[in-house]
């Protein structure tokens, strides 16, 4: 992690000024109370890497302590520096403690970094008696609670630094009376009631970092007058109004970054200082933005624009050279706008959902021979891509997914070219075996297009892949054994082509590997055992092939699975009994994730089509909010295994179209996230469990087409699926099947009953065919009105099996 410039300057300062003496000219000058209040410091934190092994009792703070440094007269200790610097290194001893005490001993510090070490609770008061105190850092914790208010007794702070904590309250107005603040950081917080006018009155400051709050109400007009302010972050807050126009008074103002509020500027000028290198005003409300805004911006460099109108004129020749440029979402309806091309400096290059028409054109590659990023998606843009390649042989990151580009992708393409992503488009013929010449390559989709062809062995070479889709195209011949070198790949998908051949055992080498889709194509033969293996995986989809033979019991030592698609081949068995073991669907608050970068955000999400009740569904975040279970359309027979309920966090279960028996497990009613059951088209018997009235959150169920028998459970949920959730069922009953489904509304209830312990009889009772003769209820009824109260006739499985067990009942 970068160390901050005012944490480097203070470094220097305190090394210069403050040079640690030899033990030969003074010993043991650091002051007692002084090293021991930092010896119990020390104790509250663990040090793994030996950072604090020169804090020994006995021997100077001054000249010898890591992180310690004094004053040359005082010899007070003036400067404990253990923050961001170091963190990683050393950690607090029981996450959740707050700052030791025992630095109030400390009353000559002037600089206190603390950041980074999961500090909890509120800001500790004691911290206000260290009235010395020009620095202040305790940025990167989880101190929760309102600022102190007593940190206004702190009148000598010039950097404050309460960010990424997770501070709630207001923003107090006493911050605007220490009058030498330079730098007052308080993003990534919960900060909320308005922006403080008091905040005008910092006549020194140069830094104020209020984003990633809950900001609300109008920016403050008296800031105004911060005529030395440097940077203003107020992004990701609900500020609304407009920016005030004493902003252009700003004439030090060189960054403004004001993304993600409620700005509704409605006029075509904005009120910014000629000053500004830096401008983010992204996910706003701007209606329309016109050229006047920025005439005086000669010193522009990045200009983040989005979701506005934008009102530029085709002869407009802006007065600054932009080095990134990123308009999303913003509406030009036309073809690239001509200003463009006088960008000659461009190195990012951002226009998406745009509405952009026509070709790319090629005076962008030769106008802007630095750019490394260019991201087009999103657009309506036609045409083959450029020939040229000499004018962009710079290309880290290209993005043009999601147009309607043809022809065939080139075969040539930067050696620094890292992600490549040219999928949704209308691209054909092969995949040119000099892709594997990228060997800086991390991702590269080209899913959902109609490219033909083998797959290129080459493709191997790419030994830092991470991301490779080849989806839904007309690919043919083997997945290469040779991929098992891609020991860095996260993903792999090549679902919905031609593939055959064997599943390759070597994939088993890709250690990293979490999500492996090959679904939809022609494989065959059996699933490896050696797929346990692959330790990582959480989505594994092999489904639509001609796979056969038996699960393996190897797929329960695939901890981390959360979605396992088989369905639709050949397999034949049972269902393993391992398959309980899946520990990621065992979880009830499944956290997962999206695969990222962690520099350009989420540039590739997974997603997949699934088969619900005969529709198809897209889930595109796959990995954050599914967890499924699909062996539908194969061969396997015998009992689903009795403790299957033990996969709790599971969302989506489909196991019919099989050969499955016995009765449905009762511990299916445990799968509390359950959203949708598909059972259908086996040879499931017995009862409907009424433990499956539990699942509040079934959205979607299907039980048809089975041999179960006796009454569907009448609680509200179960009945208020339709009757094809039941039909083909000869001997199940009750709503919402249209047998005995009226009953209750025109017969009376039975009269009550007791057990009479007279000799068993082999004939009915006449007073239960007087009551069917007088009321007109059929055996069935007879049977349901009785058996939620005897138990003794739970067990029989046919209607005259349990009349016949009923000739004890005598009804009184």
């Amino acid at each position: 992690m970068a160390i901050p410039l005012r944490k480097l300057t203070g470094i220097v300062f305190l090394l210069f000024f403050c040079p640690p003496l030899s033990h030969g000219l003074m010993s043991n000058r650091c002051p007692s109370h002084e090293s021991q209040a930092l010896l119990l410091f020390k104790a509250a934190l663990i040090d793994p890497n030996s950072y604090l092994s020169s804090w020994v009792n006995g021997t100077d703070c001054c000249t010898s302590w890591n992180g310690i440094s004094c004053d040359d007269n005082t010899n007070h200790v003036v400067s404990v520096s253990l923050g961001i610097y170091f963190q990683g290194v050393i950690e607090v001893v029981t996450p959740g403690t707050t700052i030791p005490t025992c630095l109030a001993n400390l009353s000559y510090l002037h600089s206190l970094d603390l950041s980074g070490y999961s500090f909890t609770g509120t800001i500790p008061t004691f911290l206000c008696l260290l009235t010395r105190l020009i620095f202040l850092d305790l940025s990167l914790n989880s101190f929760n609670g309102s600022i102190p208010s007593c940190l206004g007794n702190l009148a000598s702070l010039t950097d404050l630094s309460l960010g990424n904590n997770q501070l709630s309250g207001s923003i107090p107005a006493f911050l605007g009376s220490l009058s030498l603040l330079r730098e007052l950081d308080l993003n990534n917080n919960q900060l909320s009631g308005r922006i403080p006018a008091s905040l005008g009155s910092l006549s020194l400051l140069r830094e104020l970092g209020l984003g990633n709050n809950q900001l609300s109400g109008i920016v403050p007009d008296s800031l105004g007058n911060l005529s030395l302010l440097e940077r203003l972050d107020i992004r990701n807050n609900q500020l609304s109004g407009t920016i005030p126009p004493s902003f252009a008074h700003l004439s030090s103002l060189t960054r403004l970054n004001a993304n993600g509020n409620r700005f509704n500027e409605t006029v075509s000028s904005l009120p910014l200082p000629a000053s500004l290198h830096i401008l983010t005003l992204s996910l706003n409300y701007y209606q329309s933005i016109s050229e006047t805004s920025f005439h005086n911006l000669t010193r522009l460099s990045v200009l983040y624009l989005s979701d506005c109108v934008l009102n530029i004129s085709t002869a407009w020749i802006p007065p600054f050279d932009l080095s990134s440029l990123d308009l999303v979402s913003c509406v030009i309806d036309g073809e690239f706008p001509p200003w463009i091309s006088t960008q000659i400096s461009l190195e990012e290059l951002v226009i998406t959902n745009a509405s952009l028409v026509g070709v790319i054109p090629s005076w962008l590659w030769e106008t802007s021979p630095e750019l490394n990023y260019l991201n087009l998606s999103e657009n309506h843009l036609e045409g083959s891509l450029f020939s040229n390649t000499s004018s962009w042989m710079k290309l880290e990151r290209l993005d043009l997914a999601r147009n309607k580009l043809s022809g065939c992708i080139p075969s040539m393409w930067s050696f620094y070219m890292r992600i490549l992503l040219l999928n949704d488009n209308l691209f054909s013929g092969n995949i040119h075996p000099n892709l594997g010449k990228l060997s800086n390559l991390n991702m590269l989709n080209l899913a959902n297009n109609k490219i033909t062809g083998v797959i290129p062995v080459s493709l191997s070479n790419c030994s830092l892949l991470i991301v490779l889709n080849l989806g839904n195209n007309s690919l043919e011949g083997s997945l290469p054994h040779e991929f098992s070198k891609l020991i860095e790949l996260y993903s792999l998908v090549v679902h919905n082509n031609n593939l055959h051949g064997p599943f390759p055992p070597s994939i088993a080498n890709c250690s990293k590997l979490q999500v492996l889709d090959i679904g939809n194509n022609l494989f065959e033969g059996e699933i490896p055992a050696l797929i346990g293996n692959i330790s990582e995986l959480k989505v594994l989809i092999m489904k639509e092939n001609k796979f056969t033979g038996n699960i393996p019991l190897e797929i329960g030592q695939l901890k981390y699975l959360q979605i396992l698609l088989l369905s639709s081949n050949h397999i034949s068995g049972s269902i393993p009994h391992t398959i309980v073991f899946l520990q990621a669907m065992a979880n009830e608050s499944q956290n997962g994730f999206v695969l990222s970068t962690h520099t350009f955000g989420p540039l590739y999400q997974d997603g997949l089509d699934m088969t619900l009740k005969g529709t198809n569904q897209h889930y595109q975040y796959i990995l954050s909010t599914l967890t499924s279970i699909d062996l539908s359309s194969n061969e396997l027979e015998g009992k689903v295994p009795s403790n299957f309920g033990n996969l709790k966090g599971l969302r989506l279960l489909n196991l019919s179209m099989n050969n499955l028996n016995g009765t449905i497990p009762k511990s299916l009613g445990e799968m509390h996230q359950l959203d949708s059951l598909d059972l259908s088209r086996n040879h499931f018997s017995g009862q409907i469990p009424i433990e499956l009235e539990s699942l509040s959150f079934l959205g979607s169920l299907d039980l048809s087409n089975n041999n179960l028998s006796g009454s569907i459970p009448q609680g509200i949920h179960m009945i208020g699926f339709g009757e094809s959730s039941y039909s083909g069922n000869p001997n199940l009953w009750g709503c919402p099947l249209p047998r005995n489904c009226s009953w209750p509304q025109f017969v009376p209830s039975p009269p009550p009953i007791y057990i009479n312990k007279i000799k068993k009889s082999t004939k009915y009772p006449w007073n239960l065919f007087f009551l069917m003769k007088i009321f007109g209820v059929s055996k069935d009824y007879i049977a349901h009105a009785f058996e939620k109260d005897i138990h003794a006739i739970t067990s029989y499985t046919s209607i005259e099996d349990r009349l016949e067990s009923m000739n004890n009942i005598q009804i009184v």
